[in-house]
């Protein structure tokens, strides 16, 4: 059997995994962050036919507002598809799958360029089946196109496509703002590249020749947020989150936001890659290995990367999520395998990329005790809780319980519209002021409220539903 078929396979079985998801997850409700930067925003959309493109930023009567300073590209696209093709949870899933088949493509380009045929499978698997990525892609996320239209951007400017370029840098920056940032860091590593690749002939022509694919992007992004803030004002003036992007109230706050960003670079399977690839970069250091413009150029591109995250522990007190990772351990893995075919013993490569496959698909399975805030759209240990909804919702019904009775925590309150499309308004509050309290581990709801629900002076358990690590409780106060 030739290397290009056992290739094949390994796309055969990636495509599998992603196609297998897609059958899962079809008519799964919006799930994290993806109720506000898919839902809600589609809705604004879907509901006005389209009147404006700017989102209020104050909620109106329907509940729907937007954050501004996130472009609001995916929600006018879901938008246009309900339209077209229906208004069905599945049209979402559907969408994700197309871009998926765009990732794999793309990816392998990548791999192809940097790698021996016979490992390219190998590193596609590895760099695909990462469980933030999966749960990304399982959830129809914002950023699992973001990831994807980086990856087309990385690939032509590899491969000198300035059309392709500008098509990836357009999706990757108007998906949400932090695709925007890494726009800019995607602009500075391609004049890096280009100066390498010129051997010192850089020069201005160079870098106006570089521009051109980013131009147009950068012309509508300020032709948005222009128009946005003379018609809405400032991003944070009405906003719940002006906090996030407050700077921080003190040291101790930059420990526990330094704390933070170890854990949710490090967690799901993550921390073996980085062991390996702080092991081989300093046995580059001490063997002073010359490294080609590739290596080099995709070097520069974590370091900014993982910087643009380490200046935000020191400016602001946004919480990280997993995903927001998913760029710079794809870069990271990338490098840390090269490595590996480098340095490692021919016999041990493949060893050492089963273990790394490995440690990558336990992400799955890492669930912290309940005091512990835990990413959950960051790994496919979550799937149960559709299905756990699902039934509590319909014992409530059976109960013919009143939903203005209710309250729950992130991810369960809402307008179930917003959640799973139901055409019947029922909206279930956030706080815990109501006779009911729906709660799931989910939700990470604060410690001082668990202990709460579980004082039986306080509150019942009046149904519990449970599948694998989720659960998902309904308690009656006493």
């Amino acid at each position: 059997m030739t290397q290009s078929a056992k290739n094949n396979y390994f796309i055969l079985f990636v495509s599998g995994v992603y196609l297998l998801l897609t059958f899962l997850c079809l008519n799964n409700c919006y799930f994290w962050d993806n109720i506000q930067q898919t839902s809600k925003e589609a809705h604004w959309f879907y509901l006005t036919n389209f009147k404006s493109f700017f989102i209020p930023a104050k909620e109106t009567v329907d509940g729907i507002s937007g954050t501004g300073y996130h472009p609001p590209l995916m929600g006018f696209i879901t938008a246009v598809l309900w339209k077209i093709i229906g208004y069905k949870l599945w049209v979402s899933h559907v969408l994700v799958l197309l871009w998926a088949c765009l990732l794999i493509f793309n990816a392998q380009k990548i791999i192809k360029k940097i790698f021996p045929e016979k490992y390219v499978g190998w590193v596609l698997a590895i760099v695909l089946l990462e469980s933030t990525l999966l749960t990304q892609y399982a959830i129809a996320s914002p950023d699992f196109i973001l990831f994807t239209a980086f990856i087309i951007s990385l690939r032509a400017m590899f491969e000198r496509k300035n059309g392709l370029l500008a098509i990836g840098v357009f999706f990757l920056c108007c998906i949400n703002m932090r695709g925007v940032f890494v726009g800019v860091i995607l602009f500075v590593a391609h004049n890096y590249y280009s100066y390498l690749e010129s051997e010192g002939k850089y020069n201005i022509k160079s870098f106006l020749s570089i521009l051109l694919p980013y131009l147009p992007t950068l012309i509508i992004l300020i032709a948005y947020f222009s128009s946005y803030l003379m018609t809405n004002g400032w991003f944070f003036s009405n906003s719940t989150n002006t906090v996030h992007y407050s700077m921080p109230n003190g040291v101790g706050r930059i420990v526990k936001h330094f704390a933070e960003f170890g854990l949710r670079s490090v967690e799901n399977g993550r921390f073996f890659v980085w062991v390996l690839a702080l092991y081989f970069a300093l046995k580059v250091l001490k063997t002073k290995k010359m490294l080609n413009k590739d290596i080099r150029t995709l070097s520069l591109l974590f370091i900014l990367l993982t910087g643009l995250y380490v200046l935000f522990i020191f400016i602001s007190q946004m919480p990280f999520s997993s995903r927001y990772f998913m760029l710079q351990f794809f870069v990271l893995t990338i490098l840390a395998l090269y490595f590996i075919t480098q340095f490692a013993n021919t016999k041990r490569i493949r060893l050492l990329f089963v273990l790394v496959l490995l440690f990558e698909l336990t992400g799955n399975l890492w669930v912290y005790p309940n005091r512990i805030a835990k990413s959950w759209d960051g790994t496919l240990a979550h799937l149960p809780y559709y299905q756990l909804r699902e039934e509590c919702l319909n014992y409530i019904d059976e109960q013919k319980i009143d939903y203005k009775d209710i309250n729950a925590g992130f991810c369960l309150y809402g307008d179930r519209r917003f959640l799973d499309l139901q055409q019947k308004k029922q909206v279930i509050n956030s706080g815990t002021n109501r006779k009911f309290f729906i709660y799931s581990n989910i939700s990470n709801v604060e410690d001082s409220f668990v202990d709460s629900l579980n004082n039986t002076a306080y509150w019942r358990p009046l149904k519990r539903f449970d599948k694998g690590f989720v659960s998902v409780i309904l308690y009656k106060r006493k």
